[in-house]
Formats: structure tokens, C-alpha cells, sequence
């Protein structure tokens, strides 16, 4: 195995300056971080794999020890609330869970740590309901958690007399009109994972306290039937499959085959609007496995638990050259202009099945044939969304790409 490329210098978050940097035998680079830097590195260990894979086995550990003593009270509640958790609990597909935890100052700490800035091109129309694209999906799609599942992010408009105005909310000094509510206020979103991450108890109370839902089709249906609209529902269509693609500076995205977001926009009558975040695939560094026997595994494994097993290293809070955490390496997120979907009357609407040849996507009814024009328009939104801004002065991950946009 090689690494897909050479290491990139790191960038620094533009509200500190560096750090001393100790080169030890046989370890490799050891970082002593300024306190500033400090606190965004150990905010960003709470959204990291840092805490997520151990929570994880800790989590399940603490859970069957308490099942084994279900003779006790502690056992007793553990059984409740497993009860309720697997079988009452509706939060992961409704998003009715109060997502509390992203209004924490903490998060401006994670979100600087890169930085990540989010970049807003056209209105949003609180009125109406919303499938928001995100691309690519990255490792862990890092950008996505901080833009979406927090308010720490700065933020930068491009739309009408805000533009000074936001931007000055880059400045170190002002937390103000930081985060996705800062930019499009009155719209309510909900950023989608894998159902897998809501059946670990006691986790899931985590990642639905930071308002994300499962990915199943019940989860747009439920959140996007707001008359009232206001609502968003966050997806990262590349998935699994797109983590695999992850080379820095470049981005290959999973889309041409990704129908069923679609579907279910012109079901709910929600807009699309496409995000795209540079920089995301520049965060770890990612091994070319080839035709070794690492890459059957890893198909095996995505196959049986639909989760990827990317090959790859980040960094850890002290050691610069190995660890699970990403590098200081700025994400933009831009988000586009909304297609609108087609309308549908309530005859149509309740009997809207699209089909699609398994094999080739190819429509075969008129449901089937609605889907893929929207697909396209969304498709072509996305590359002109990605042409008109990659070179922007603002975005510095854009600048330094070495490749351009793939979709597969």
C-alpha cells in the first residue's frame, strides 16, 4: 500500500498562529499547541473517531454488564430503556428530538479548528421544505457535522447587501452570526447517517441531541410534511460507496445512480439544493490498496454492514504524523440555489412508483422518466456550482485542488 499522495503542509486556523513542532526519533513530529489551539483540538475530539469508536465498544460494554445484573435496579432501567430505545423511541425517523447540543460554544472551537466556513449563494424560502445534497462524503464527512450539526461554523453570504456584513463574521474577535441558522433563518434541518449509529445505546441519545436522523425513506416522508415548511433534511449522497473514492485535493463523487433522494423530493414537493464542500477529501491522508487482498476485505465488509473501511491517517491531539483525528486543513461549504420539484396532484402523488432498470438506471415508466430530469437539473446545479466558485478568493481548499470534479 502507498499513500495516494505526499503530505500537504497543514494550514493553520487564521484565528491563532502556530505551534512549536518536536521532531522525535522513531515517533515522528509532536506538536506543543498554543492554548487557543489547544481548546479547538480537544472541542473537535467530540465529533471525532476519537470518541465515537471508543464510546462506541464503552457504550455496549456498560450496557450488557447492566443486562447481566438485570436482577437490579440498574439492570432493571438499563432493560427500560433499551425497551424504549428499540422499540418505542420514533426520534431517529421523526426528528422530533430537540437538538440542544448544537447551540454549545464548544463548537466554535471544533469549527475553527480547520477552519470550516459556510458559504450561502442564494435565499431560502422558509415557506417552503427542503432535500439539501451533500458532496463529497469525505472519511467522515467532517464538513457535514460542523455546517449542519452545529452552529460553531463561520459563515459568509454572497446574496444581496449581506455580503460585508457576514463576512466580517470571520473575524476572530466576533462569534456573532456564526452557523446554519445565521444564514438561512426560519429553516429547521436534520442531517441523515446511517441507521446503524442509532441502535448503540446511549450514543444515539448523543447524535440525536445534535439533530441527525436515520437514512430510511420514512425519514424525509416524516420530516418533510410540514404544510408550514421550514424544514431540511441534510443527506451525504455519496454515502459509503464515495468514502472509498477519498484522494486530497480532489473530488469523485458517487451520483449518477443516487436516484432515490430524488424520488423523494417531488413525493414531499421539497426543493433540492446541492452543497459542495471543498476541501473535505483533504483532511486524512488515504491509501491505494490496488488489487490487494486489504480491497476484497474491505468490499466484504461494506457489502454485509454497509459501512466503508477506508484505509487511512489523520493526526491525534499531540502526535502531528499518525491518529484518527483530521488535519488542520480548511472546509468551504457552499450551498446552492434550489430546483424546484415538479408538481404533482394528490392522484399522482399517491401512486408515484418509479422504476429503474437495477443494472443501467434506466427509466422504464413515466414516474422513473420525472425523476431523472430533476436528477439531471440537479446534476448540472451542482457542476455550475462547483465552476463558478472553486477559485474564489475565499476558498482556499478550492485554490489548491489538483483535480477537478468526477461524478460516477
Amino acid at each position: 500500500m502507498t499513500p495516494s499522495r505526499t503530505r500537504r503542509e497543514e494550514f493553520a486556523s487564521p484565528a491563532v498562529t502556530g505551534s512549536v513542532i518536536i521532531t522525535a526519533p522513531g515517533i515522528g513530529r509532536i506538536g506543543i499547541e498554543t492554548p487557543v489551539r489547544r481548546r479547538q483540538s480537544i472541542a473537535l475530539f467530540f465529533i471525532s473517531l476519537y470518541l465515537i469508536m471508543p464510546m462506541t465498544m464503552l457504550c455496549w460494554f456498560v450496557t450488557l454488564y447492566c443486562v447481566c445484573m438485570m436482577l437490579t435496579s440498574i439492570g432493571i432501567f438499563v432493560l427500560g430503556y433499551l425497551s424504549y430505545a428499540w422499540l418505542l423511541d420514533n426520534s431517529p425517523i421523526s426528528g422530533t428530538r430537540w437538538a440542544f447540543m448544537r447551540n454549545l460554544n464548544l463548537w466554535e472551537h471544533a469549527c475553527d479548528y480547520f477552519p470550516v466556513l459556510l458559504v450561502k449563494t442564494a435565499e431560502l424560502d422558509p415557506t417552503k421544505n427542503y432535500i439539501m445534497g451533500y458532496h463529497p462524503h469525505g472519511i467522515i464527512s467532517c464538513g457535514a457535522m460542523c455546517a449542519f450539526a452545529t452552529e460553531g461554523c463561520q459563515t459568509l453570504s454572497l446574496t444581496g447587501s449581506s455580503f460585508s456584513t457576514s463576512i466580517r463574521s470571520m473575524d476572530k474577535d466576533n462569534s456573532s452570526g456564526r452557523g446554519f441558522s445565521a444564514l438561512f433563518p426560519g429553516i429547521e434541518r436534520r442531517l441523515i447517517t446511517l441507521p446503524q449509529n442509532f441502535v448503540t445505546p446511549f450514543l444515539r441519545e448523543y447524535l440525536l441531541s445534535m439533530g441527525c436522523c436515520d437514512s430510511s425513506r420514512y425519514t424525509f416522508r416524516q420530516n418533510l410534511n410540514a404544510e408550514e415548511g421550514g424544514r431540511a433534511v441534510v443527506v451525504v449522497v455519496g454515502g459509503a460507496a464515495e468514502s472509498m473514492l477519498v484522494k486530497p485535493g480532489q473530488i469523485d463523487l458517487v451520483l449518477s445512480k443516487r436516484m432515490g433522494f430524488v424520488r423523494e423530493a417531488i413525493l414531499a414537493g421539497a426543493s433540492l439544493v446541492p452543497c459542495i464542500a471543498f476541501g473535505e477529501t483533504d483532511l486524512y491522508e488515504t491509501f491505494d490498496v490496488g488489487e490487494h487482498w486489504i480491497a476484497r476485505f474491505q468490499a466484504i465488509v461494506k457489502k454485509v454492514t454497509g459501512m466503508a473501511m477506508p484505509i487511512f491517517k489523520g493526526r491525534s491531539i499531540l502526535f502531528r504524523d499518525f491518529g484518527l483525528m483530521p488535519m488542520r486543513r480548511p472546509i468551504v461549504v457552499v450551498v446552492g440555489s434550489p430546483i424546484d420539484p415538479p408538481t404533482l396532484d394528490e392522484e399522482k402523488r399517491k401512486n408515484f412508483k418509479p422504476k429503474f432498470d437495477r443494472a443501467t438506471s434506466r427509466p422504464l415508466d413515466d414516474d422513473a422518466e420525472l425523476v431523472q430530469a430533476m436528477h439531471k437539473k440537479y446534476v448540472e446545479s451542482l457542476q455550475k456550482l462547483y465552476s463558478t466558485h472553486k477559485d474564489s478568493a475565499w476558498n482556499v481548499p478550492g485554490q489548491l485542488r489538483s483535480g477537478s470534479l468526477k461524478i460516477k
